[in-house]
């Protein structure tokens, strides 16, 4: 068993707000109190926590206050210049914009801000995730080799970020690379036969809560250690306090039986190797 609060880790899928916003709304009281960059920056030595992705939540509203996609994207980069190799940051999509334009935001976020990645989130977007408006997204991340970290907390068999609609873009896009965040929760099991990165940001405690331990250990164990991928959603989470995501964390993998070489790729090597692009 490993120590996972003293390994090395990424948090390869967690929010913070522009400090615009904060600024903007100075008596809220809710999660997104705690998605502060230096809050955040000031707790990661502490948690062991080497670097993290900020991921955009496709919702211009909460990453910008011009509520605008380039707006969003230029926050982003500057959060990541602001602490220098401590923050990657996922491109947004912002829905009501065309395809078109979607995919050359999504061009200049990667071309002239760096950013690493896209994030799809299709119950923010309103767009079932294999419908024909992402597909220009698909494959321009799938010709330029950019990873694509998809939602994917389904409450229904025809939920927008259903596991079917996962597959389907796997199966049309076969040399995409995907990270399924959250596992595809209670459909985790439609996503096994894939290729498909998994995270289990948000998902873990609910699975310990519903199958204790050593269940939620076999089913991790199922996709195997180089599919898996340690990440939160801090502060954001259905069943815990924003104080608590990271020790409920902690506490749970190091009950679980991974040898200290896969705990590694779980905690940091995976995702390393996708924003490597090698």
């Amino acid at each position: 068993m490993t120590d996972w609060i003293t390994i090395k880790k990424i948090d390869a899928h967690m929010h913070i707000l522009p400090d615009a916003v904060h600024e903007a709304n100075p008596d809220s009281e809710d999660v997104w109190v705690y998605a502060d960059l230096h809050k955040y920056r000031s707790m990661m030595d502490k948690l062991g926590i080497a670097k993290a992705v900020i991921m955009p939540l496709n919702d211009p509203w909460l990453m910008s206050m011009e509520f605008a996609i380039n707006a969003v994207h230029k926050n982003l980069y500057k959060m990541r210049q602001r602490y220098p190799g401590k923050f990657y940051a996922f491109a947004d999509i912002d829905t009501r914009n065309t395809s078109a334009e979607s995919v050359d935001a999504v061009r200049r976020a990667i071309q002239e801000y760096g950013l690493d990645g896209i994030k799809i989130h299709p119950n923010n977007t309103g767009v079932d995730l294999d419908s024909e408006y992402n597909r220009p997204i698909f494959a321009f991340a799938q010709e330029h080799r950019i990873p694509m970290a998809i939602h994917s907390y389904p409450n229904s068999e025809s939920d927008r970020s259903a596991a079917y609609r996962v597959v389907n873009v796997l199966e049309q896009y076969p040399n995409l690379t995907v990270i399924v965040s959250h596992m595809g929760a209670y459909q985790w099991e439609q996503l096994l036969p894939t290729r498909a990165y998994v995270d289990f940001s948000a998902i873990l405690p609910d699975y310990v809560r519903t199958y204790g331990v050593h269940k939620t250990n076999e089913i991790l164990q199922k996709f195997g250690t180089d599919r898996l991928i340690f990440a939160t959603d801090y502060p954001d989470s259905r069943i815990l306090a924003p104080t608590g995501i990271y020790n409920t964390y902690f506490e749970a993998l190091s009950q679980m039986d991974f040898t200290q070489e896969e705990a590694e790729k779980i905690s940091h090597g995976n995702i390393e190797k996708i924003l490597n692009r090698s």
